[in-house]
């Protein structure tokens, strides 16, 4: 919707004496013939009431002057935020040292089968995971099978693709 309905006026409101743009370009051109200069014009048109100057400035200080404000100090917030902070950080301490009864639990070899078992390791990740986890301890031991190099020869010559050895 049109803001008060200024779409329906008809009239302007302006008004213009009648023949004044006819007759405007000949009245222009005679000003510009006579020769008048602006510094003959003596009276500008507009008029000032009597002594606005000299009330002017103390007019305008009166509306810039503002009244002072009270300053609310911040004191009684600034211990506030001491006392919180101290008393968060005694509630964590506590948290952290009272809380330490879980009892940690040892990897043992079963858990470790059952991992390798389902998660399809290849022998690299493996070697890792073994190393990383400290297993090779005393009763650990990891048992080395004999083999034989015809076994070993077989086995590579079926199994491995010798292209990939050869790059």
């Amino acid at each position: 919707m049109k803001k008060d309905k200024l779409h329906n006026i008809k009239k302007t409101g302006y008004k213009t004496p009648d023949n004044y743009f006819e007759s405007f370009e000949n009245r222009f051109f005679e000003r510009l013939s006579e020769g008048k200069s602006v510094e003959d014009i003596k009276d500008s048109g507009y008029t000032v009431p009597k002594n606005y100057f000299d009330s002017v400035e103390g007019n305008v200080l009166n509306k810039i002057h503002t009244n002072e404000t009270s300053v609310v100090k911040l004191k009684s917030r600034q211990s506030f935020y001491y006392i919180a902070g101290i008393a968060a950080s005694l509630v964590l301490l506590i948290a952290i040292f009272l809380n330490n009864d879980v009892p940690e639990e040892s990897l043992s070899i079963e858990m470790v089968e059952t991992y390798i078992e389902n998660r399809d390791l290849d022998s690299y990740e493996l070697a890792q995971l073994l190393s990383d986890a400290d297993l090779l301890e005393d009763d650990f031991t990891i048992t080395n099978t004999p083999y034989q190099e015809e076994n070993l020869e077989n086995y590579l010559l079926d199994n491995a693709d010798i292209e990939t050895y050869l790059e």
